[in-house]
């Protein structure tokens, strides 16, 4: 990234012996083997605020025993709780992580 121009050292950093971006943050799927083409959902800072609703939106799927659970470890990171929902027999709380990006926790 850096001897091709896409980068300087300050907009990068060293993690797990790999050079990556210093500003953002990436989860991959667990056991996903490393390559190019491998999933992932990737958060990216921004200097503009939030001002709409999220074009996609992420649900944790936890498991009805451990909702709770999750939620008070995704509050104590810093994320709001916005409201609690269900449907027939699902039930979800929907937080906000510190910027504002909703998310269900299910």
């Amino acid at each position: 990234m850096i001897a091709q121009g896409f980068a300087t050292e300050a907009d990068t950093q060293q993690h797990n012996g790999v050079l990556v971006w210093r500003e953002g943050a990436a989860i991959i799927a667990p056991g996903e083997p490393a390559s190019p083409s491998r999933r992932r959902v990737l958060f990216q800072l921004v200097p503009e605020p939030k001002t709409v609703k999220n074009r996609m939106h992420l649900d944790m799927r936890v498991g009805k025993d451990n909702i709770e659970k999750v939620l008070e470890q995704v509050q104590a990171r810093g994320a709001t709780l916005l409201h609690r929902a269900s449907q027939g027999p699902h039930s979800w709380v929907t937080v906000a992580d510190p910027e504002g990006n909703e998310f269900c926790i299910t």
